[in-house]
């Protein structure tokens, strides 16, 4: 049980990080993509498939507080 916990702090401890880290990544490949106009059709579909994701993920972690 011990290890769960230190797992549990440094996961919340990690999460504006990995957020912030997400959010530059994707603006940078999305950037990439649409402004210096280098990509192919699967890397365009596989960064709105992660942008989904991310989203997806930041939405259910807003808002599973308020779901319980």
């Amino acid at each position: 049980m011990a290890g769960s916990a230190a797992a549990a702090v440094a996961v919340k401890w990690l999460s504006p990080v990995l957020i912030a880290l997400s959010v530059v990544l994707l603006g940078r490949s999305f950037w990439v993509l649409y402004v210096q106009k280098r990509g192919t059709r699967w890397v365009r579909i596989l960064t709105w498939l992660s942008a989904t994701f991310v989203v997806c993920f930041w939405s259910w972690r807003l808002l599973s507080p308020y779901l319980e």
